[in-house]
């Protein structure tokens, strides 16, 4: 949900660089917490929220593009960047 969000903002430069206010991503959290659906985000800026997408992916318990996987990775990109004759 909280993609949704940021997605028309990720033009904004250092989104995914920048911390964001760390009491409020503190907020967030505790409240999601506490209420899975929650879904408030309309007063935060994108650069909140890119914090808070990148806490989620940080926390997961496994990765989402496993080291097992990492060579298809590479190589599906490979072939996408060549060129069609």
């Amino acid at each position: 949900m909280c993609a949704e969000f940021v997605w028309p903002d990720v033009s904004v430069e250092g989104i995914f660089r920048k911390n964001g206010n760390i009491r409020r991503l503190k907020e967030v959290i505790e409240e999601f917490e506490r209420d899975p659906g929650y879904g408030d985000f309309a007063s935060d800026n994108p650069v909140q929220l890119a914090a808070l997408l990148k806490k989620f992916f940080k926390e997961l318990p496994d990765p989402l593009l496993t080291f097992k996987l990492h060579g298809l990775f590479i190589a599906t990109q490979s072939k996408l960047n060549t060129p069609i004759v």
